[in-house]
């Protein structure tokens, strides 16, 4: 959707949006007029962004802290209430890869990785939904929109933790929009396919030298399309692609797309 500045008086916060894609999606947000709380762990990156999109002259205000315990987590909701007073919009985009690495087989994962895995993508989530619910709830209005993955739909016998993971959240995403039917709150998730991140561009570097491929960016990319993608759009997503789809999901005038998953994929 388009036009004027669909998000003028809402909050949004976008957790882990010192990567590329979370960054991206809160740029987004921003240019239609939310204001926006980015989130993470890395400082420095967590600060470029901030000044990036603040020089846009969005209202802009960054939180750094794990979502990986209770405690860490409760000191970030803290952090973004005191900056924004409230959220609106929470984009739950921050997780991981699997624990045990991208190269991980079924039966090599250990439970102590499932849960690991589970506890960075899932209950990241969780720990973010739970205390600002009760806000939208009084306010009548909110979106809850959380990154899944295409690949809950291609499983493979690679990383079954980091798969299984993003099924729940889809699930969780589901039976979150039935809990708060009538309340003027949406929760519907995300699905990219490969799309150009810190994560997906490690994986494909780290596997250039045995495809023999470039290892430049540009180049590298070029014969992944080339020689890999299978999406009807020929190409690799980049965050602007996801960041669109994001938006849409936030503007207040989708409120009649509840409890869906929307795949990004360019038509696998």
């Amino acid at each position: 959707m388009s036009g004027g500045a669909p998000l003028a008086g809402k909050r949004a916060l976008v957790t882990g949006s010192s990567a590329p894609l979370g960054a991206g999606i809160a740029a987004r947000l921003a240019a239609d007029g939310a204001e926006v709380c980015l989130h993470g762990r890395d400082a420095d990156r967590l600060e470029q962004e901030r000044q990036r999109i603040a020089a846009t002259g969005a209202r802009v205000h960054a939180v750094r802290g794990s979502l990986s315990s209770d405690a860490e987590a409760a000191a970030v909701v803290d952090a973004v209430q005191a900056a924004m007073g409230g959220v609106d919009i929470l984009v739950n985009n921050a997780g991981g890869e699997s624990a045990g690495g991208g190269r991980t087989e079924w039966l090599d994962v250990d439970a102590e990785t499932w849960n690991a895995t589970f506890n960075s993508n899932v209950a990241s989530m969780i720990r973010m939904i739970r205390p600002f619910v009760p806000g939208m709830k009084e306010r009548g209005w909110g979106r809850l929109i959380q990154l899944s993955s295409v690949s809950v739909d291609t499983p493979m016998t690679l990383i079954p933790d980091y798969q299984a993971a993003k099924a729940a959240i889809r699930s969780l995403t589901r039976s979150l929009a039935m809990t708060l039917a009538g309340t003027g709150i949406t929760a519907n998730s995300v699905s990219p396919g490969l799309t150009r991140s810190h994560g997906p561009e490690r994986w494909l570097r780290s596997i250039a030298g045995d495809m023999g491929w470039p290892e430049d960016w540009p180049s590298l990319k070029a014969e992944v399309e080339r020689t890999m993608i299978r999406n009807f759009a020929g190409m690799i997503g980049e965050p602007v692609n996801i960041a669109h789809v994001v938006a849409f999901l936030a503007d207040p005038r989708a409120d009649f797309v509840n409890a869906q998953d929307i795949v990004a994929d360019g038509g696998h």
